[in-house]
């Protein structure tokens, strides 16, 4: 059964790299990570039988797969070296002026047949409920898909799209603000968030013991048309 689904309101709960591997296809060829972080998703998809070089500001020194420090709007590899660019939840991270440059440079590393992959958390679900009073990404992200249709549309390019639903489960409270403040690629105090609000919404999604938080994720990927 498949974990993707094409209606956004049918999108099953599945893992984030489980999910990326399906849509992805066949576990080969030059793949970039763009906005690899720490690398955890660059290992893991190298480890499947890709092989991957990472780029991120903040790159990590994973094991399996290649780094490189620098931007998305700056990437400094070789023309037509890629098979496979993937921004996976970073393209609403880049800086608004840097989007289309950041697609721009993804699309000029790949070959002619390359395919590009923009993965996206969008702002539904109780995962934006929650984190809404302290990190609303919503114009971020909807940045970030109007740079994507603008790719699309002004050029000869198909595209794909599907969803899944990612889930995050936390025993308590605090364990969602230790959570949060790992990552440190976001803008955000502690004290943010742990606003009363905050607390309300998050404790409102319990399942016996339990806290889930689901956020809906669109996938997207973007490739010459077969006419072309």
């Amino acid at each position: 059964m498949s974990l993707l689904s094409t209606d956004p309101a049918k999108a099953l709960v599945a893992k984030p790299v489980d999910a990326l591997i399906e849509f992805l296809g066949s576990g080969n060829g030059r793949l970039l990570d763009i906005g690899c972080g720490e690398g955890v998703l660059s290992d893991t998809l190298s480890q499947q039988g890709y092989t991957v070089t990472g780029i991120d500001p903040l790159v990590g020194s994973g094991a399996s797969a290649w780094r490189v420090r620098a931007s998305a709007g700056a990437v400094p590899l070789a023309s037509d070296s890629f098979d496979i660019a993937v921004f996976h939840w970073s393209l609403h991270h880049v800086p608004e002026e840097s989007m289309s440059a950041a697609l721009a440079e993804a699309q000029r590393v790949l070959t002619g047949a390359g395919r590009l992959f923009v993965i996206e958390p969008e702002p539904v679900g109780s995962w934006q409920e929650v984190s809404q009073p302290f990190h609303d990404e919503t114009e971020v992200q909807a940045k970030a898909a109007k740079a994507v249709d603008k790719v699309v549309s002004a050029s000869a390019l198909t595209r794909r799209r599907q969803y899944y639903l990612s889930e995050d489960c936390y025993n308590s409270f605090d364990e969602f603000v230790e959570s949060m403040m790992s990552y440190a690629y976001n803008r955000y105090t502690e004290d943010q968030i742990r606003q009363q609000r905050v607390r309300d919404a998050f404790e409102s999604h319990h399942e016996g013991d339990i806290f889930r938080l689901q956020h809906r994720i669109r996938m997207e990927e973007i490739c010459p048309s077969a006419n072309n």
